[in-house]
């Protein structure tokens, strides 16, 4: 083979490539029939696959930012209803699957997702999933309003989150002043 056939072969093998990948993306869109025999185009959406795991986020029953413990605690109780009926014997509750879970256990996925439609969420955890930027916003209120209060606090993350850096007379994360703060930061 001569050099000049090589040279002029690999100059072209490239824009041939690139332009049989543009004829390929170019051709005929799936359409759908109409039953009187006409024919509609039919857009295709990326997003119609990510639709299924986000509708069963969206099922997943809200504890609300008032919510007593004991309704926290009945939306829990129904969620672990689920997981010991789907686990079986190991599957006690809610807690037990995502410890299961943290542990690589398979089954513990297999659980967790049969009964995800059933797993309570906080109102931050849904606004962290739907809002990122009004959760962000809350947390830093959130954040000020616990300094105000004499919290320690860890230095807020990217998203606002913190942590105590000591639990002090003020208490925890679910001492009735942290617990005011919180309710007043996100329900603005």
């Amino acid at each position: 083979m001569s050099h000049t056939f090589v040279t002029t072969a690999r100059r072209f093998a490239l824009p041939a490539l690139v332009l049989g990948c543009l004829l390929a993306g170019c051709s005929a869109a799936p359409t759908d029939d109409r039953a009187d025999g006409s024919r509609v185009a039919s857009v295709q959406s990326p997003t119609a696959r990510a639709g299924g795991p986000a509708d069963v986020e969206d099922q997943r029953p809200l504890i609300p930012l008032d919510a007593t413990n004991d309704e926290i605690e009945a939306l829990r109780a129904a969620w672990g209803r689920c997981v010991a009926k789907e686990g079986g014997p190991g599957y006690e509750d809610g807690r037990s699957v995502i410890w299961k879970e943290s542990q690589n256990d398979p089954k513990a996925k297999r659980v967790r997702a049969a009964c995800r439609s059933s797993e309570p969420e906080f109102f931050e955890e849904r606004q962290k999933r739907t809002d990122n930027a009004a959760f962000r916003d809350n947390q830093r209120e959130w954040y000020k309003c616990a300094k105000q209060a004499g919290y320690r606090l860890t230095a807020p993350d990217e998203d606002g989150e913190f942590g105590l850096t000591e639990v002090g007379p003020n208490g925890d994360f679910q001492s009735p002043k942290m617990t005011a703060c919180r309710r007043e930061a996100f329900s603005r």
